[in-house]
């Protein structure tokens, strides 16, 4: 492929997610025109829809799928494993018990988001430094580890949700809805409270792609060639905590984005790092977005959460993707 071409093929996706956009922001319970948008004859309230519920929706839609892409990049390079995306360290889990839990605290009214969200991003936060606490009992510690100690975490969590949903079952209801994720009521006030720890993630994550590329050889041949493994295993766990919360707590609980998004990538571009997480954030916000689309149009006005298009996506290409590793064999 020539430099050109190349150029080309990553640049596309972004014009590409342009596109997507501007269309999500016509279709929906009231069709608005093109025509009227670009001519700038809105009425009152086609532009209060488009200005105040589609446009700032849409924004965090691609913003969550970009965070939730990036980690899965990430974390499947980090692990070594195809299969590893951003539920992977118990983060999932922790909000879970956050979100929850914000219904048995009685807090004063003043959140510029939420209460929930506010709870969400606490519990995620509080898993990841449960992981971390828990890996550093081990001398050395290796991915290994961090792996078993967040899937041992997660299950803690999730445990201390289940006891509190079915101790309180009026409210199941409305927890449900959260765990299936959705980005309905998220405005502006969501997206100012998360865009700068979220673009702080995105940029921390991209960061850490030299240091993947290295730990591709293992982690014992790594750290012959001068790679401080302690710094990089930390960093990426602030990192991926830190996206991984914040994506949680604006669209609840999303699956497969952070699965799908880097395979496909890593199937165009090859498994450079620095290419496949940058292309793996802007797949996994076309991903979201098109979702998104989709889960508030397919039964309008009535929406769909949407975590289960993601799942309903993500299931069939999670079977795809076991049968190629296991080479096609039966």
């Amino acid at each position: 492929m020539n430099k050109k071409l190349r150029k080309f093929t990553v640049v596309l996706p972004l014009l590409i997610i342009v596109l997507l956009a501007f269309f999500a922001v016509t279709v929906g319970t009231k069709f608005i025109s093109p025509l009227s948008i670009f001519s700038n004859t809105l009425s009152d309230i086609d532009r209060t829809i488009v200005t105040r519920l589609r446009v700032p929706r849409i924004l965090i839609s691609i913003l969550c799928g970009a965070l939730l892409g990036g980690t899965g990049a990430v974390f499947q390079g980090f692990f070594r494993n195809p299969l590893a995306d951003s539920g992977i360290m118990g983060i999932s889990s922790g909000a879970t018990f956050g979100a929850v839990l914000s219904g048995l605290i009685p807090v004063s009214a003043g959140f510029v988001i939420s209460r929930v969200s506010v709870f969400a991003f606490a519990g995620a936060l509080l898993s990841a430094l449960c992981v971390y606490l828990v890996s550093k009992i081990f001398r050395e510690p290796s991915s290994v580890t961090l792996l078993l100690s967040g899937t041992a975490i997660g299950t803690f969590f999730s445990a201390l949700a289940s006891i509190i949903i079915l101790t309180h079952e009026r409210d199941l209801h409305s927890f449900y809805a959260w765990t299936c994720g959705s980005f309905n009521a998220k405005g502006w006030n969501e997206l100012a409270v998360f865009v700068i720890p979220s673009v702080i993630a995105l940029v921390m994550l991209m960061l850490s792609s030299k240091h993947l590329d290295v730990l591709v050889c293992g982690e014992q041949s790594a750290k012959a060639f001068g790679l401080n493994y302690n710094f990089v295993r930390n960093w990426i766990l602030i990192a991926g905590s830190l996206a991984s919360a914040c994506a949680v707590c604006e669209g609840g609980i999303i699956s497969f984005v952070g699965l799908i998004a880097p395979h496909i990538v890593r199937k165009i571009y090859g498994p450079k790092h620095k290419i496949l997480i940058f292309e793996s954030m802007v797949y996994g916000g076309a991903l979201m977005l098109v979702s998104d689309t989709i889960a508030r149009t397919v039964i309008s006005p009535a929406e769909i959460p949407v975590g289960i298009i993601t799942s309903l996506i993500g299931v069939p290409f999670f079977f795809f993707a076991l049968v190629k590793m296991n080479g096609g064999k039966k």
